[in-house]
């Protein structure tokens, strides 16, 4: 089950990259709990489909349409996903490119994402998931 849901986070985000919000809407649960960091995108919890939309369109807003998120690897652990990744976008009014890793937390059900906790800090998601990345095995993207 937890290489199908690697899979789905591979297709989750190649929709993101491609700004095809409905795909990446699709891998969701209705009922999907988003809990974003960005202060810049209001830094709080969405709720269901319209809350996936809601933050897609919050963060182009926020970060231009060039933003990206690139993973770099993904650990399973089972019935949760950890995926290291890293935003990539220009600055609206600086026009400065920004790249900032980050993590992100995922919970399953019949393969669809049903919470999401992103983390700003790699190190955050790995303590509240009480493992260190040298015990991880790192998959590929």
């Amino acid at each position: 089950m937890s290489a199908r849901n690697v899979e789905v986070l591979r297709r989750w985000f190649e929709a993101f990259n491609a700004h095809d919000t409905k795909a990446l809407i699709a891998l969701h649960d209705p009922g999907v709990e988003f809990h974003s960091v960005f202060a810049a995108v209001g830094g709080g919890t969405y709720y269901g489909h319209d809350g996936m939309r809601s933050w897609h369109e919050d963060l182009q807003e926020a970060w231009g349409a060039d933003i990206r998120l690139d993973a770099e690897a993904f650990f399973d652990l089972g019935e949760q996903i950890l995926v290291f990744n890293v935003y990539r976008a220009r600055g609206q009014q600086s026009g400065a490119e920004v790249a900032m890793p980050a993590a992100a937390v995922t919970r399953w059900r019949d393969g669809l994402i049903t919470r999401v906790t992103a983390y700003r800090n790699r190190e955050d998601a790995l303590r509240d998931l009480g493992v260190s990345e040298d015990e991880l095995e790192r998959i590929y993207p």
